[in-house]
């Protein structure tokens, strides 16, 4: 369970998941949810970009890289930087390798264990990781 001090914090997040299969997404969302955190989904990067540019409140994008519509979630990721610098997002894929991102995206490789995806998520808003499994 989180630690209340922590909790409040995590209500007041919006966390923008981006993902073609609605299972990954929905189990993704889930555990963020069930953190605390507001969680958005969007089953493509146009769809998101659509969500972004609403001014509706976003703190993290975490996205996959392959999905259909007019981009990738590389192209969203570039973007988001582009459009809404406030925003950082996290890129995830389990048919790039790591050595052709920017540098400055963070990455985690499909599969992975959904902590892991919400240990990434907690450090990347600069917030401690919890420890709730």
């Amino acid at each position: 369970m989180v630690i209340p001090s922590v909790a409040e914090d995590l209500r007041q997040l919006h966390i923008l998941v981006v993902d073609h299969d609605p299972l990954l997404r929905a189990f993704l969302a889930d555990d963020l949810r069930e953190e605390g955190m507001t969680v958005i989904e969007a089953s493509n990067a146009d769809e998101a970009l659509t969500y972004c540019q609403s001014n509706a409140p976003v703190d993290l994008v975490f996205t996959d890289v392959q999905m259909p519509g007019s981009m990738d979630g590389i192209g969203l990721a570039h973007r988001i930087s582009k459009t809404e610098p406030r925003i950082p997002v996290i890129v995830t894929s389990g048919a790039i390798p790591v050595d052709s991102l920017d540098p400055g995206i963070p990455f985690i490789a499909k599969p992975y264990a959904v902590k892991d995806a919400r240990t990434l998520i907690f450090s990347t808003l600069g917030l401690e990781p919890q420890d709730t499994e």
